[in-house]
């Protein structure tokens, strides 16, 4: 027997359509706060060995650092949002690689938070609070620390990698879907993690151009969803 459905057979659940349009926006602010941010503070700092280096570059800078470490922290208020909203969307075509992704992505975020925010207390903070020097042995003291291990750099560096990388493989798998996401922003998403954690910069060319470059992409597309698409991406398909 083959059923065929239909945009009539859709039921919209409540603020589903203001969901959309969070996630979509969620996005296009995560790739300006997180990607936009670092690529240009990158493009504005000289090239420096660790963040260590940055405090103390940051000294005689403390706009051009305090702004991008500000946005990082915006960042962590949207970046989950809207990677939970497009699991969304890759859950129909890839229910198990999603599942798995949710869970590594958002130990992940919470590890990245735990980074980004012990960063801006060292970095940002602490030069005024503590002295530039005190600021830096506090953030090399964060390196040695198991309990900042355990809570930050290992789900972070673990965690993001791995559930970005399966929630973007997730979203290639999607072309059994009646819309399925574009796969050029989810092959830039993936192009960024390889780079960022295992290759060096290039010149003026940065990962996080890449990231930033593919979650507004991301978002955009969101954004014009059809809203019967949103609710259910493999209507139309046929089953047997």
């Amino acid at each position: 027997m083959t059923i065929t459905s239909t945009s009539t057979d859709i039921v919209s659940p409540p603020l589903s359509r203001a969901a959309r349009v969070g996630v979509g926006l969620c996005l296009v602010a995560a790739g300006l706060t997180n990607g936009l941010s670092q690529y240009l503070g990158e493009l504005f700092m000289p090239e420096l060995e660790d963040f260590s280096a940055q405090i103390l570059w940051s000294a005689d800078h403390p706009v051009v650092h305090a702004v991008e470490q500000t946005a990082l922290l915006v960042s962590l208020l949207v970046l989950p949002l809207g990677l939970l909203g497009l699991a969304n969307i890759t859950r129909w075509a890839a229910p198990r690689l999603t599942a798995v992704g949710v869970v590594l992505m958002l130990w992940g975020m919470w590890g990245f938070h735990n980074v980004v925010a012990l960063g801006y207390a060292a970095g940002t903070v602490g030069p005024d609070a503590l002295g530039t020097a005190a600021a830096v042995e506090l953030n090399e003291e964060y390196l040695d620390h198991v309990g900042t291990m355990a809570t930050a750099l290992l789900p972070h560096l673990l965690g993001s990698f791995l559930g970005l990388l399966l929630l973007a493989v997730a979203g290639l798998r999607g072309r059994s879907l009646s819309h399925p996401l574009p796969r050029l922003p989810l092959l830039l998403l993936i192009g960024f993690l390889v780079w960022d954690f295992f290759l060096p910069a290039a010149g003026p060319l940065e990962p996080h151009l890449l990231l930033a470059i593919a979650l507004v992409w991301l978002g955009v597309h969101v954004l014009r969803l059809p809203q019967a698409v949103w609710v259910n991406p493999g209507q139309g398909r046929t089953a047997a």
